[in-house]
């Protein structure tokens, strides 16, 4: 199986040296790796909220209305960038990744080849993070995925589970590139509201090799 890699970077050195040392150590190939370094914060102008942002200066998240801020501008805009790269070149599969993990537990490219093993063909997307459990079925011990709702719930708005970690499949991220630009949102929340319109077929990992930043980690 050949994966593309995506580090969505911030181009804080810190964060490089950290994932540089994730990437060595969990054995993620380097010569499959690209790095999304632009646009950040400091980039955004009025006319890229302009072009890529849908009318309008706020969005709604949960109950709560809030403007948009320039970082989480940037970092969808990012994360689009890589749909759009994954597209042009018709990578068969890919790995989106923030540089706000924490680490991992296992060997990454083996972990995706047992997720891949069981996923179904009709298959999109499959999230990888700890951030919280998942709740919407028996979890089994010889199981590693399971196939997650797109409806908004207690636990959390739709499909995705944040966007530090995703695996995705060509299909899947040709039909996110062509309706994701307006967005009006934070990748996460943006994704659960096209997999709703679209269909996705998303999937959680169960337990997750991936692990966030413990300041990331929320039951909310």
């Amino acid at each position: 199986m050949k994966v593309k890699y995506y580090i969505i970077h911030n181009l804080d050195p810190k964060r490089k040296e950290k994932m540089d040392n994730l990437i060595e150590k969990y054995n993620i190939p380097e010569d499959d790796i690209k790095w999304v370094l632009r646009p950040n914060k400091c980039d955004i102008t009025p006319e890229m909220r302009e072009k890529y942002l849908q009318k309008g200066v706020s969005t709604t998240c949960g109950n709560l209305i809030y403007y948009l801020k320039d970082g989480y501008v940037c970092c969808t805009i990012k994360h689009y960038l890589a749909l759009k790269d994954i597209v042009e070149n018709e990578y068969e599969y890919a790995v989106v990744i923030e540089d706000g993990i924490g680490g991992f537990l296992n060997d990454v490219p083996s972990t995706l080849e047992k997720y891949l093993s069981q996923l179904p063909e009709n298959w999109d997307i499959l999230f990888d993070t700890n951030w919280c459990p998942y709740v919407e079925g028996e979890v089994e011990e010889s199981k590693l995925v399971y196939r997650k709702s797109n409806e908004m719930t207690t636990q959390c708005h739709g499909g995705s589970k944040l966007a530090q970690f995703y695996f995705l499949n060509l299909k899947c991220a040709r039909k996110m590139y062509e309706n994701y630009v307006p967005f009006n949102n934070a990748p996460d929340w943006w994704m659960n509201d096209l997999f709703r319109k679209l269909n996705i077929h998303s999937y959680w990992a169960e337990p997750a090799n991936c692990l966030l930043d413990k300041n990331k980690i929320s039951s909310t």
